[in-house]
């Protein structure tokens, strides 16, 4: 059965409806029974097809949402666009997030005295809501983005809590100069605000580590790495200029004094034109007598995997003391 057999075009059109917007349009059972249709939650439905985001599941749940109810926890930050592990948008929290789970775990908070949420798929919460700012983000209510990372405490590591926390203090700003959504005074207002939370050591760790101007989570994962192996630490998204004042590049990470710099290589987005364009300011930044060395994956501290990080801080080790650097 086709998408669209039998459903109105309002129904059709849309990720998800509720059964009583069905039944207003004269939609029956046998229909909503139908495989291409599945319950996403209790009185929702939802179009089978590719595997929904957190934005797509909380817009579903939102439809039966009672008033007093807010996306909070992992939810809240995924809806910021606060970086965290995918293992942790599947995960119960504990000190270590965990799960084999194929969908994103709802995080939903009430305030002190509301029954907690209980359906399917959903994770409750009962919180304090004279300690947050509740804010309709897109359509949906959420907790303001500094309650929400302090939230993260409880789940994720160090590491992680920090590029969440530079994200919050950077947003894209280096790159296009837009207001980044928190300032660091906003996150130390907010451990302020919650001083016996679970992993609050782990989030003032992490806020005396957060520096401004990472574009990624990975930047800020290879920032950490390289200084936990005794390097000094390297600037995030160095502008490099010319003899005329025009931008060279902006590198990753840098330090400045040898130049020698950090680039990063992700896996996505990867396309020819791209490639090219690497190779062009990677030639320009030698031109202007930078050494550039390059990072992937493999070369990082991520989601628990140690990987090959300590060989690559001795490259970049090496490259340092060839420009004659008293470190390493």
């Amino acid at each position: 059965m086709s998408r669209s057999a039998g459903l109105p075009w309002h129904l059709s059109a849309v990720p998800s409806f509720t059964r009583a917007e069905a039944n207003r349009h004269g939609v029956g059972w046998r229909r909503l029974a139908a495989p291409d249709l599945e319950r996403t939650f209790h009185g929702v439905r939802r179009h089978v097809g590719a595997e929904p985001s957190i934005r797509e599941l909380a817009e579903a749940y939102a439809k039966r949402m009672p008033r007093r109810q807010v996306f909070s926890h992992v939810t809240a930050a995924a809806l910021w666009g606060i970086p965290v592990p995918r293992r942790a948008e599947r995960a119960r929290p504990g000190p270590v997030a965990d799960s084999a789970s194929a969908r994103p775990l709802l995080h939903v908070a009430v305030p002190r005295g509301s029954a907690r949420p209980s359906a399917a798929g959903v994770e409750g919460h009962v919180i304090s809501f004279e300690s947050v700012r509740v804010i309709v983000h897109g359509g949906l209510r959420v907790v303001d983005p500094a309650s929400a990372w302090v939230q993260l405490g409880a789940s994720l590591r160090v590491d992680d809590l920090v590029a969440a926390a530079e994200y919050l203090i950077t947003g894209s700003q280096p790159f296009d100069g837009r207001v980044p959504l928190c300032g660091r005074d906003q996150l130390e207002s907010a451990l302020a605000a919650h001083p016996g939370r679970r992993g609050i050591d782990a989030l003032r760790r992490a806020l005396a580590a957060a520096r401004w101007g990472a574009l990624s989570r990975r930047e800020t994962l290879l920032r950490l790495d390289l200084v936990r192996a005794g390097l000094p630490e390297p600037v995030p998204n160095h502008r490099v200029l010319d003899g005329r004042g025009e931008l060279v590049a902006m590198i990753d990470l840098a330090y400045p004094d040898r130049r020698v710099g950090i680039e990063y290589q992700s896996d996505l987005h990867r396309s020819t034109a791209q490639w090219r364009r690497d190779i062009r300011r990677i030639e320009r930044l030698a031109d202007a007598g930078w050494v550039i060395v390059q990072a992937t994956a493999d070369d990082v501290s991520a989601d628990g995997e140690l990987r090959d990080s300590a060989a690559f801080a001795d490259r970049v080790r090496r490259r340092l003391v060839a420009r004659g650097t008293d470190r390493g």
